[in-house]
């Protein structure tokens, strides 16, 4: 009894060994630009299980760039077992420099035989607001644009993707906290401290940019302040 039920783990290791496939896959920048030291980490791509899966729950990863010439590759990537057995994944590629195409790949294993050694591969276009892959309900499904899968699915560049400046705050502004944001947290509280600061300083700077106009002023002053007085002591 123990022999067989031995028997039985190595056979079910084996089977989960040969149910798994590769992907292999290329980024192509050419002919406007070449893959750097720097863009291996700025790129990730993406593997999502869609659809049926034997495991138990769905299976995802993701890598990076392997070397300076593009190539990734996603490996053990689990396939359902059973003759002509179907497993569904969605690549997702994505870079901080880059905007690339295709970003989202719909790709389709089917089985050859019960064990998995052999399947073959398709790759899809997978377009944002479409079906992942043609539903048994609908009666004229929309047929996805296939993609090149032998040797490797390649993965090429839309355009140079704007800047983005990447900072972390590490204290805040005067204005920002404390007291005083409260009093400038909107604008017509900050138009209110505006006039007030100008109706302040304005004096000042007439004086000194123009001594005699702010005498007058300053005289007048004076004087209205000097009849307003005498009437009230009438």
């Amino acid at each position: 009894m123990m022999l067989q039920l031995s028997w039985l783990c190595i056979l079910a290791s084996l089977l989960s060994v040969s149910l798994s496939a590769s992907i292999k896959g290329k980024l192509d920048l050419s002919p406007h630009f070449n893959i750097t030291g720097g863009t291996i980490p700025r790129t990730i791509f993406k593997l999502y299980q869609i659809g049926n899966y034997s495991q138990s729950h769905a299976y995802s990863d993701q890598v990076q760039l392997k070397d300076l010439d593009g190539n990734f590759e996603f490996e053990g990537v689990p396939l359902n077992p059973g003759l002509n057995a179907t497993t569904h994944y969605v690549l997702y590629s994505s870079s901080l420099d880059y905007n690339l195409k295709p970003n989202r790949i719909l790709i389709e294993f089917k089985n050859s035989d019960n064990d998995g050694t052999n399947y073959e591969i398709k790759a899809f276009r997978n377009v944002f607001g479409k079906e992942f892959f043609p539903s048994a309900d609908i009666a004229y499904p929309e047929q996805l644009e296939s993609l090149q899968t032998d040797p490797q699915i390649t993965i090429t560049l839309v355009n140079l993707a704007p800047l983005r400046a990447y900072y972390q705050q590490r204290r805040k502004g005067f204005f920002q906290t404390g007291p005083l944001a409260r009093l400038l947290d909107s604008r017509w509280k900050q138009a209110a401290a505006i006039t007030g600061i100008a109706v302040i300083l304005f004096p000042i700077l007439l004086e000194k940019m123009d001594p005699d106009t702010a005498k007058a002023i300053k005289e007048e002053q004076q004087r209205k302040q000097r009849e307003k007085y005498a009437v009230k002591q009438d």
